[in-house]
């Protein structure tokens, strides 16, 4: 009888080890999965946060340079269906714009800002100055004193190097 209960509490022991054993992967699997829902959590933070002060640092350079004296101002209705506003200052070389009632463009497509500095002259793209929400978006961008004029084009996502089609809307600068 004390030989079925020393084989009993060995069984036991064993029962117990088996369990231990198995329950390892799980506690395995939890930790990484715990881990990799923290380190998502942690990245969609940081964009969130970089989105955030990407917004506001634009919001105040468009309340910078609506508040220059000589600002200029000029807007046309753009091919396709409506309009394109231009807010220039000739003093901060600056401009910001914006659509008004845009087409939604198709995935891969975005709107691209050019300048020509003069009759003839290429377009030369201004800067990383491309939006793709159809309205009420504002976009600050420099541009050398010689800049004559603004072109709004449709280009891939990712931006063009070189104007790849037709403007939808050209805007005198001065």
């Amino acid at each position: 009888m004390e030989e079925s209960v020393e084989a009993s509490k060995v069984d036991d022991k064993r029962v117990t080890t088996e369990r231990k054993l198995r329950a390892v992967p799980v506690l395995l699997l939890s930790c990484v999965v715990f881990g990799l829902a923290a380190a998502a959590f942690a990245w969609t933070t940081l964009r969130v946060h970089d989105r955030q002060m990407s917004a506001e640092a634009n919001e105040k350079a468009v309340a910078f340079l609506l508040g220059t004296p000589g600002l200029q101002t000029a807007e046309q209705p753009a091919a396709g269906g409506g309009s394109v506003t231009a807010f220039y200052s000739p003093k901060l070389h600056r401009f910001a714009i914006t659509g008004h009632d845009l087409p939604a463009l198709g995935k891969g497509r975005t709107y691209e800002f050019w300048y020509l500095t003069g009759t003839g002259a290429a377009p030369k793209p201004a800067g990383d100055s491309r939006f793709d929400a159809p309205q009420n978006d504002m976009v600050v961008v420099w541009l050398p004193a010689g800049a004559a004029s603004l072109e709004v084009s449709v280009e891939p996502s990712g931006g063009a190097h070189t104007l790849s089609g037709t403007p939808i809307a050209q805007l005198p600068l001065h």
